[in-house]
């Protein structure tokens, strides 16, 4: 299902209710994206939840990770969310799964979240898409995976990932989820806000041709898109018919 909502706040706020309906099955898992996206909602999140009974059943697993970034870095992904959720949690360390960028063995490191994955399934993934229409670090014009991987990180992705850093910070590769188990989550909510982000909107709900991850998403009963109206804007009023 397709959804617009006239601003992000309204969308922060479907972000806070989806995830608050998914803390209350028996063993949630969450997979979260990082970034200013889904900010919003992760801060509203933690102000109705902090002192829910089960937030102590909460394990979140790692959607993906920069390769040499250590996670005390202002840029990584595991930082980014640790300001924006976990702190204002007080999650304990063992309800975090997290890939370490810094990793001697990155396959090893792969192999730890699948292993994770396949005995506690995910239960809600939220997700944003990337400037070129990438879920995670699945990258455009590469072959879906189905596992968790080492990616090579596209120009695009490179370029705007500094924005998160203090100072230039050289990107070559990342781990992530394969989409395939993105998919698999119980629950999927793919948000996209900003005009900045109207362009990509656009290709990824007309032009199938592009093959671009987001588009993996499209299509499945579980898998919600929430977007703002600026994002919205290049959308006819076909598209908004499919909401």
């Amino acid at each position: 299902m397709l959804k617009i909502f006239a601003n992000e706040q309204l969308v922060a706020d479907e972000i806070k209710k989806e995830m608050l309906t998914g803390l209350a099955v028996e063993q949630p898992v969450f997979c979260l994206a990082s970034g200013s996206t889904p900010a919003k909602g992760y801060h509203l999140f933690a102000k109705m939840s902090s002192k829910d009974k089960n937030i102590h059943k909460l394990k979140i697993v790692s959607l993906d990770e920069w390769v040499g970034v250590d996670q005390k870095n202002s840029g990584s992904c595991y930082q980014m969310l640790d300001n924006d959720l976990f702190s204002k949690l007080n999650l304990h360390q063992k309800q975090v799964n997290f890939y370490n960028g810094m990793a001697t063995n990155l396959q090893e490191e792969c192999e730890r979240i699948d292993d994770f994955i396949a005995k506690q399934p995910l239960t809600f993934s939220l997700m944003g898409v990337g400037m070129n229409g990438h879920i995670g670090l699945n990258e455009p014009g590469f072959s879906p995976l189905n596992h968790s991987s080492v990616v090579e990180l596209s120009e695009t992705t490179k370029a705007v990932a500094q924005k998160y850093f203090t100072e230039y910070f050289p990107l070559k590769q990342g781990l992530t989820l394969g989409l395939k188990q993105i998919i698999n989550s119980k629950r999927v909510v793919v948000v996209i806000t900003g005009l900045h982000k109207a362009e990509i909107v656009k290709e990824i709900f007309t032009n199938q041709a592009l093959k671009l991850p987001a588009q993996s998403l499209l299509g499945h009963e579980h898998i919600d898109f929430y977007l703002d109206e600026l994002a919205a804007k290049h959308l006819n009023l076909k598209a908004r018919g499919l909401i």
